[in-house]
């Protein structure tokens, strides 16, 4: 950056680091050292592998299949933490895994300094990246690490690959194919490069390389359970998805029809395709007129590769998961983290060939819109954040006492301690009281209908905001055992937020699928925390659940 008055110096710093600190500052808050969905996977393999007797068997278990990935960075990385801190620590590979985004800031900062781009338009690409519409991502340790590390990884690789660094190349391929299975995605992307530029000698070692890599993933491979995949007659679904995967990034409003918010995706996935088509198509490796092969020495292999990588990606996705999972899977925000991509090097990639006074343009016109989407991205995720805490708490909690003794369902085959919940000081009144001393609350709606209970009240509550714990429960109680369950606290207005600095209002619903439950009938109750303070009421409403309906889904984990 070009020296400037120390107003602006302050300013650029304030600009780039305030959407980091925000962003790390909720995860902070609000991820928690408890398993969610694969995460449960990663105790099997600390009890395989310290069971293990021999190197072999070790290794094995570190690169063994998880469903069509084979995770071997993130099982490494959990082995690291378990030996610093002798047990498992989801969070801690939440830290690790989200930490992949600032090497993706900093490969773009390393892109700025090469094209000699003033760090001054370096601003947005903060705002568009640490979004908290990545939400599962960045709440989840297993998929941070290889979400956010496959395309780190990739982009890296491209990084070097476009430096003539080979070797680097490599290395991070060989990372990349056991983080995530896209790593073979990219090697064909390196390889595709590497023919055009004609360099035979590293085409032969990437291919190499990429036999052995083959040969390690597939020679013991099993193919899990396959949901229905596209065909060629699905054609026009199949470009909507494409184009609604590409332009996720403006599914920004993920409490809308589902019909309105692909429509925005598919509008901002045509305009960055558009301009992303044309950059292709002016780093063409082809002289027309003559019909020969030239490339540039400044060909832009980084940015050609990464546009690559997320079309690739996107059309894989799209035909592998429309049919059997719908427009809401294109748009889940595990896959988020590409549309972010695309936007960042179309900006990038414009930023790099304007002239000064249209990069300045450029920018006024970023900026602000990155702002705004990160906060819109914030209080349309916050809702989907704030629960997904509260149902990891109540699941721990669900599993841990699974009767009516207060006896823990603690493991013995490794190393893994509860985090300390709000939960923790009820424990004994949950169990042992029948709550007919608590005051009572009437419930609008508690029935059991379409396989789900459904619940619906209001209270005379109002939970400040950035406290996980604060919140609305479902205590589900019968003569054998209790269950806990979050509720959803719909928002509150924007008038409530700035005046009473409550993001949730006091209405609050839920939908608890009946399988969760044992066959019994369940007495119902409200638990409500504010501030740490518990307060339990009881209603007059039961449930009969007459039998578990919990079907155990297949997996190679």
């Amino acid at each position: 950056m070009k020296e400037k008055p120390i107003v602006y110096q302050f300013f650029w710093w304030v600009c780039l680091a305030c959407p980091i600190i925000l962003y790390f500052l909720f995860v902070q808050v609000y991820g928690i050292n408890i398993p969610y969905v694969d995460d449960h996977g990663l105790k099997g393999f600390i009890v395989k592998f310290y069971n293990s007797s021999s190197l072999g068997e070790k290794i094995s278990a570190v690169f063994a299949q998880h469903n069509e990935h084979r995770i071997g960075l993130t099982r490494i990385l959990l082995l690291i933490i378990y030996t610093l801190k002798n047990e498992i620590d989801y969070k801690w590979l939440m830290w690790l895994g989200n930490g992949f985004l600032l090497g993706i800031l900093g490969l773009f900062v390393a892109f700025f300094k090469k094209n000699k781009i003033s760090y001054w338009y370096l601003l947005p690409i903060p705002w568009i990246l640490f979004t908290l519409s990545n939400q599962e991502n960045t709440f989840w340790g297993m998929a941070s690490v290889q979400n956010f590390g496959i395309v780190f990884l990739c982009m890296w690789a491209f990084w070097e690959l476009e430096n003539e660094r080979i070797a680097w190349v490599l290395v991070l391929m060989t990372i990349a194919v056991f983080t995530s299975g896209n790593g073979f995605v990219a090697l064909g992307i390196i390889m595709g490069i590497l023919i055009l530029k004609q360099n035979w000698k590293q085409v032969g070692l990437v291919l190499g390389l990429s036999v052995i890599l083959f040969l390690a993933y597939f020679l013991s491979y099993q193919k899990p359970p396959a949901t229905p995949t596209a065909t060629l007659a699905d054609w026009k679904d199949l470009i909507k998805a494409f184009m609604a995967f590409v332009g996720s990034y403006a599914d920004v409003t993920i409490e809308t029809e589902i019909s309105n918010r692909v429509l925005k995706a598919i509008a901002l996935g045509g305009l960055l395709t558009t301009i992303a088509l044309f950059f292709i198509t002016q780093n063409l490796p082809f002289d027309l007129a003559s019909k020969q092969l030239k490339i540039s020495k400044k060909w832009p292999v980084f940015l050609l590769s990464t546009l690559a990588l997320i079309f690739l990606s996107a059309l894989m996705v799209a035909w592998s998961r429309l049919i059997g999972y719908g427009f809401q899977t294109i748009l889940t925000s595990r896959y988020k983290i590409y549309s972010i991509l695309l936007s960042i090097s179309v900006y990038a990639w414009l930023l790099s060939v304007l002239q000064p006074k249209h990069q300045n343009k450029l920018f006024l016109i970023v900026l602000p819109l990155s702002i705004l989407t990160f906060i819109n991205g914030f209080w349309q995720s916050i809702s989907q954040i704030d629960y997904h805490y509260k149902n990891l708490t109540t699941n721990m909690f669900n599993w841990t006492y699974e009767d009516l003794s207060g006896r823990k369902n603690t493991p013995t085959q490794f190393n893994y301690a509860n985090p300390a919940t709000v939960f923790d000081k009820l424990v004994p009144t949950l169990l042992h009281s029948d709550f007919s001393n608590e005051p009572s609350i009437a419930l609008e709606k508690a029935v059991l209908e379409n396989g789900n209970i459904a619940i619906r009240g209001t209270g005379d509550f109002r939970f400040p905001w950035l406290d996980p714990d604060n919140g609305v429960y479902l205590l589900a109680k019968s003569d054998r055992r209790a269950y806990l369950f979050p509720l959803r606290c719909l928002k509150s207005s924007i008038k409530n937020v700035v005046i009473q600095q409550a993001i949730f209002s006091p209405i609050f619903e839920g939908q608890i699928p009946d399988f969760e439950f044992q066959a019994g009938v369940y007495h119902l109750g409200i638990i409500v925390v504010d501030n740490q303070h518990s307060r339990i009421y009881q209603t007059k409403d039961s449930i009969e659940i007459k039998a578990n309906t919990n079907k155990k889904i297949a997996t190679n984990w």
